[in-house]
């Protein structure tokens, strides 16, 4: 679908499962040369196992809360394949409470990992894509739907992710003219390990959740993995420093009484 992509290099963190696993699987359909990283191992074995080219991928277990992760992604990427073109910063962490009960390390954790993190993995690969002749390359935010308004228990959460679509905004501006393009995709709710653990405990359950859902339904990690691969090929080489709702438009429906 996208033959632009074929023998890019590109990185994935958060790898392990969900949207991360979808899409280092569809990056390796169009070809791609993948590092992924988790901090789980064992997950981010089986996800290189169950890619169309395992033999192109290499692994870097860590916490990206950790700078020197995104510096081991990139000297990965630079050994193994000798260069860097898409960087995806999907990883994150949510603790779920009210901001009245919120710790300073609960609030600390999650600022560290998901904005944090992600912030690493922005500045590295701007350093190595800008590094390259010709300099160029394309990066993708994960950020979501609760950036865009407040949800209650997800202040820390909601918090770092407009924060990170911002940071997006700003990468955009800056690295225009060296050819680099950063672009933010703000899920709805994706049938993720996490999401499908808590609608366990929601009223209803998994089919109450989804009944209340502007399209009736979660939406699937490909989904999430089919607008990330637009984004970085060459059909996007005009989109840069986008925020792309991915919810079933879910964020297009008013939150006013409905008048009947």
């Amino acid at each position: 679908m996208y033959p632009d992509l074929k023998h890019k290099v590109a990185v994935v963190t958060g790898a392990g499962s969900g949207i991360g696993r979808a899409t280092a699987q569809a990056l390796s359909r169009e070809g791609c040369r993948l590092v992924l990283n988790d901090q789980n191992a064992e997950a981010l074995t089986e996800t290189i196992s169950s890619l169309q080219e395992p033999q192109s991928a290499q692994a870097v277990v860590g916490s990206i809360a950790e700078s020197s992760t995104s510096d081991r992604l990139a000297i990965s990427a630079k050994e193994h394949f000798g260069k860097l073109d898409i960087w995806i910063n999907n990883a994150a962490i949510s603790i779920f409470g009210p901001l009245a009960e919120c710790t300073n390390e609960a609030w600390d954790t999650v600022m560290d990992v998901t904005l944090k993190g992600s912030f690493y993995g922005v500045r590295t690969a701007l350093q190595h894509m800008l590094a390259q002749t010709p300099s160029g390359g394309a990066i993708v935010n994960i950020s979501s739907g609760a950036a865009l308004g407040g949800e209650e228990g997800l202040g820390s959460y909601g918090a770092a992710k407009a924060a990170l679509a911002n940071l997006t905004k700003t990468t955009a501006v800056e690295n225009a003219k060296q050819g680099i393009r950063c672009n933010c995709i703000l899920p709805g709710p994706i049938a993720t390990p996490p999401m499908l653990a808590a609608a366990e405990y929601a009223p209803g359950g998994m089919q109450g959740w989804e009944a209340q859902t502007v399209p009736g339904r979660f939406g699937q990690p490909e989904e999430i993995a089919n607008a990330i691969l637009f984004l970085v090929s060459d059909q996007a080489s005009y989109i840069n420093g986008v925020l792309l709702s991915v919810d079933g438009a879910q964020s297009a429906r008013t939150n006013s009484p409905k008048f009947s």
